[in-house]
């Protein structure tokens, strides 16, 4: 996966996780130092700071949008390798945090999850 892209994969699934509420305090540092190494080479690269932090907040225009300005802004200032390697580890701890399953069972009846569990089940 080139740089660009693992950057810009690893801001969206911290704000995903941010914004799901299942980021950790290990995440969620993990995710603002990222944010600010972004944000500084965006800076770099002739972006203000405003336009700089709106673009790695992605807080204009559509999702797609979003990406793309971004996916653009940080391909002209390119990814020097300590914001390449917290992209890689935020992506690693937000892996690491993961769900274990991932169930869609919208019709069942008596569903149990986890691991060593007892259910019984009575059906009239």
């Amino acid at each position: 996966m080139d740089p660009v892209t693992l950057v810009v994969m690893a801001l969206e699934e911290g704000a995903k996780a941010g914004l799901a509420g299942t980021a950790t305090k290990l995440i969620a540092d993990a995710y603002d130092t990222l944010k600010g190494l972004v944000a500084r080479r965006l800076r770099r690269n002739g972006a203000d700071d405003e336009q700089s932090i709106a673009l790695v907040e992605q807080a204009n225009g559509t999702a797609e949008d979003r990406q793309t300005a971004l996916t653009e802004q940080l391909a002209a200032a390119g990814v020097d390798d300590p914001t390449q390697q917290a992209a890689q580890k935020l992506l690693d701890l937000l892996r690491a945090a993961g769900t274990k399953y991932s169930i869609n069972a919208p019709d069942a009846k008596g569903l149990m999850i986890g691991d060593h569990n007892t259910q019984t089940n009575t059906y009239n």
